[in-house]
């Protein structure tokens, strides 16, 4: 959920062929699904702020990762229970702290380590036991873990430089089957929690924002079927939406809402009526996309203000949170092809947008410097397609099949089987983003699933077994 500042480049007519597919660039001007498409008409350097911020999800992974540093369990000061064999976790990390240690029943002792060289950085375990948590982007950090009833929770914020608890928040959530989750919102927390709505087949959500030191608070409860949040921190919006039943946007440290989608959707026959819906929230506002007949896309502000329109383009399904200025977007050219690009929501133009052959099943944005896309081929097979926004005449493809993609290092993309488990994957590939080729593998397909991204750092934890503790790695690449 990470997209940044990025280019505004000019669109020149092109053909690259490439793998399965064919990739044709859009000319300037020219009309998209029947629309003039709005094209910047210059790359230079004042029209991108943060020119030389590619805004990558995680540190960068040249070569194949190595340990740079590994603690073992049994190492760990303080810990109120001796099995060491448990296994390790790593709940959170920033460039300057990691937060994990022994798993047992799903909860954690606690210990902070140093990012650089992994050094314990507290006397001992923190008192709060957590099942997971998250540092705020003021450097704050709070731990959830369930409460003493089934529909209640703890929060613990913990000071980063000791361990110890500054303050616990007892609250109710949507109780589920699901297990509600912690992130970074702002400088605050954001705690997700989901009920199964039988009689509609759907989860109903509860929204509870917390300020990084406690002090401040809200709670929403979006419509039903409105429960997967995607936020900007700093654009200070979150969303909720379905594709079918609405949307919803709130502003991240008041949860004002911002936008509701009703108004919007009653000339199609209201939620679950014959329009498709779409928001994308990124650092100037949110976008909406309502498909119909037409293909606009419309923009507001960080305070809910309409700002204005996109013509031509929508956004794909599901888009991710954006930290910077673009948005994907998708069209068709006048041959009806599949087109994937950006847009800005600052100046309300479309950045690239490229056609190619094939069906495309996602649209991902990485830092704003490039859009993937999955895609399936005519022979039924799937790639992935990505267009450079500095370069939207050579997009490329990877070879990266029926998989996820995991992280973006600014250069290169790390995809898993999208199968996968999100507590860790026992095999990861890296491809350069420039070139479609693959620069590593690590690890192997029947493997244990060992190795996760959190915050900018992948990691390896390895389970202890008879007689020997286990112990978490922090990979990275050497120069």
């Amino acid at each position: 959920m990470r997209g940044k500042s990025g280019a505004v480049v000019a669109l020149f007519m092109g053909t690259v062929i490439v793998a399965m597919g064919v990739i044709v660039t859009l000319a300037v001007p020219r009309s998209v699904d029947g629309h003039a498409a709005v094209v910047a008409d210059s790359a230079t350097t004042a029209d991108r702020s943060a020119a030389d911020d590619r805004y990558p999800d995680v540190d960068p992974l040249a070569t194949t990762p190595t340990p740079r540093w590994s603690a073992d369990m049994s190492d760990i000061a303080g810990l109120r229970t001796p099995d060491t064999t448990r296994v390790p976790t790593v709940l959170a990390a920033d460039r300057q702290i990691v937060v994990g240690g022994p798993t047992s029943a799903s909860v954690t002792e606690l210990m902070a380590f140093d990012a650089a060289d992994g050094r314990q950085l507290w006397p001992e375990t923190s008192a709060f036991r957590a099942e997971t948590c998250a540092l705020s982007r003021d450097g704050r950090l709070a731990c959830l873990r369930r409460g003493s009833a089934p529909s209640t929770v703890d929060l613990g914020f913990i000071a980063v430089g000791t361990g110890a608890v500054t303050a616990t928040k007892s609250f109710e959530i949507a109780d589920g089957p699901q297990d509600p989750t912690l992130a970074s919102a702002g400088n605050g927390f954001l705690v997700t929690s989901r009920r199964f709505v039988e009689t509609e087949a759907v989860y109903a959500a509860t929204l509870n924002w917390f300020s990084s030191d406690g002090s401040r608070s809200w709670v929403q409860r979006p419509p039903v079927g409105l429960s997967d949040p995607e936020l900007s921190e700093s654009g200070n919006v979150v969303a909720v939406s379905d594709y079918k039943r609405g949307a919803r946007v709130y502003a991240l440290d008041s949860g004002t809402v911002l936008y509701d989608s009703a108004q919007d959707l009653e000339p199609h026959g209201g939620p679950g009526g014959s329009a498709i819906i779409q928001v994308a929230v990124a650092r100037p506002g949110f976008a909406v996309s309502i498909l119909t007949s037409a293909r606009t896309t419309t923009v507001y502000d960080d305070s809910g203000t309409l700002r204005g329109a996109i013509d031509g383009v929508v956004l794909p399904f599901a888009p991710s949170g954006s930290e910077g200025d673009l948005i994907p977007v998708t069209g068709t050219d006048v041959d009806n092809r599949q087109a994937i690009g950006a847009a800005s929501l600052e100046t309300l133009e479309v950045v690239a947008l490229t056609a190619f052959a094939g069906s495309l099943l996602g649209t991902e944005l990485l830092g704003e410097q490039y859009v993937a896309g999955s895609e399936t081929t005519g022979s039924n097979s799937e790639e992935w397609v990505v267009l450079d926004l500095d370069k939207p005449q050579s997009a490329t493809t990877m070879a990266a099949g029926n998989n996820r993609l995991l992280a973006f290092d600014g250069v290169r993309a790390v995809f898993a089987d999208r199968f996968g488990s999100n507590y860790g994957v026992p095999q990861m590939v890296a491809y350069e983003l420039s070139s479609g080729r693959e620069v590593w593998t690590l690890g192997n397909p029947d493997g244990e699933r060992e190795y996760r991204f959190v915050g900018p750092y992948l990691f390896q934890v390895i389970t202890g077994v008879a007689g020997e503790s286990g112990s978490l790695r922090l990979l990275d690449a050497k120069p």
